[in-house]
């Protein structure tokens, strides 16, 4: 019994989050797992990467990139 695994511990080490179907509009939803993870709410702004390979994309939250920015202006 010592060897349990909590709930969701697998999460933190798979990045695989489910799939995202595209509306109409173009338009994704963001499992709402990850998004409480990451702590990405409503007006948040991410920037989207394509991938070299143009098989997909990655997005980052932009405060993220912005702190990148800034500590690349100093230095």
């Amino acid at each position: 019994m010592a060897n349990i695994i909590k709930k969701g511990n697998c999460r933190l080490h798979n990045p695989f989050r489910g799939i995202i179907t595209v509306s109409d509009k173009g338009q994704i939803v963001i499992p709402q797992d990850l998004r409480e993870e990451l702590e990405i709410k409503k007006g948040d702004k991410l920037i989207v990467l394509k991938r070299k390979d143009g098989e997909g994309f990655s997005c980052l939250k932009e405060n993220v990139m912005g702190k990148t920015f800034n500590r690349l202006a100093e230095d």
